[in-house]
């Protein structure tokens, strides 16, 4: 019997301090709650009452976040000639309003060129929504002739990401630091507070202008129109014989406007030669005639008052 109770007495003290044991560390496990939180190293547990719940791992380093939606910011510069640049302005400015967007900037500049013709350009910038970009510059055929498109895109997505993500840290902080400052016990800590908390909410402040600011480029798209007036065509080109014919007749009337420049500018020049040339030449050949020895005036020798005697008088 002694036996017995002794057994029984060792089972009972076993039974006690395992009792024990267990109390304690359930005790240990609520009394510190952030250990029993990061008891995991590996990030295996996220809770610290104690229930185990998997963390999905994080994403490896230098490979994107697959679940980020991408965020493009598109843009467009068109070039097109019209035959009248005010009519196209009037007809840009209703299909902006048709595609529910809006006239931003508008720049009409009056032109001379070399021959002191004026010409009318105009740069219009129309926001349309990204999703109507596409139509709207097909619709812009119908306004005038496209001679130039560019459409550029940018990827903003890790822009807004971060941006959206400093925000959200932001609040948690300005959040964190009113419930501390109702807590506080001193005036320092209240006035320490305060300033670290304004400070987060400028900060705050500038990161959600530029989230509107990018939301702002994704969701809609500027098109930047210039709008210019054709060329006149400066000659009728034709082939065949009658674009000979045009050609050669050009020629000719380019030769004859050489030409008479040229006697316009020699004319001057040859009437003052005139002048002096005419009455000398008059002199030179009456004087040629006078001393002609073919009788019809007297020659070099009856001029002087001698000469050889005629075969008349030698016979006689």
């Amino acid at each position: 019997m002694s036996t017995l109770r002794a057994l029984a007495a060792a089972a009972t003290v076993a039974a006690l301090a395992l009792f024990a044991g267990c109390s304690g560390a359930s005790s240990a496990s609520r009394a510190d709650p952030v250990a029993a939180g990061s008891a995991a190293e590996d990030g295996s547990y996220s809770k610290a009452d104690g229930n185990a719940e998997a963390v999905p791992a994080p994403a490896p380093a230098g490979q994107p976040d697959t679940t980020l939606t991408p965020k493009l910011a598109r843009t467009a510069q068109v070039s097109l000639t019209v035959p009248d640049v005010e009519g196209a302005a009037v007809k840009l400015r209703s299909l902006a309003a048709s595609m529910n967007g809006q006239v931003t900037a508008e720049n009409l500049v009056t032109e001379t060129d070399a021959e002191a013709k004026q010409h009318l350009i105009s740069v219009m910038v129309i926001s349309v929504p990204a999703e109507a970009l596409d139509s709207t510059l097909e619709q812009l055929k119908s306004i005038g002739t496209v001679t130039n498109r560019v459409i550029s895109s940018e990827d903003v997505t890790t822009q807004v990401a971060d941006v959206d993500s400093r925000v959200h840290t932001l609040n948690d902080s300005i959040a964190r630091l009113r419930e501390l400052w109702r807590k506080a016990g001193s005036v320092r800590e209240l006035s320490e507070l305060e300033s670290q908390i304004t400070d987060r909410i400028s900060e705050r402040d500038s990161l959600v202008a530029q989230q509107r600011a990018l939301a702002g480029r994704v969701a809609n798209s500027p098109v930047t129109i210039s709008l210019t007036v054709p060329e006149p065509a400066s000659e009728l080109e034709t082939t065949g014989f009658m674009g000979g014919l045009l050609a050669g007749w050009n020629a000719l009337v380019s030769s004859s406007r050489m030409l008479m420049t040229v006697v316009g500018a020699v004319l001057p020049f040859a009437a003052a030669v005139a002048i002096i040339a005419v009455p000398l030449l008059v002199w030179r050949r009456r004087r040629a005639r006078l001393h002609r020895p073919d009788g019809k005036g007297p020659g070099p020798a009856a001029a002087s008052g001698g000469g050889t005697p005629d075969a008349g008088d030698a016979t006689s």
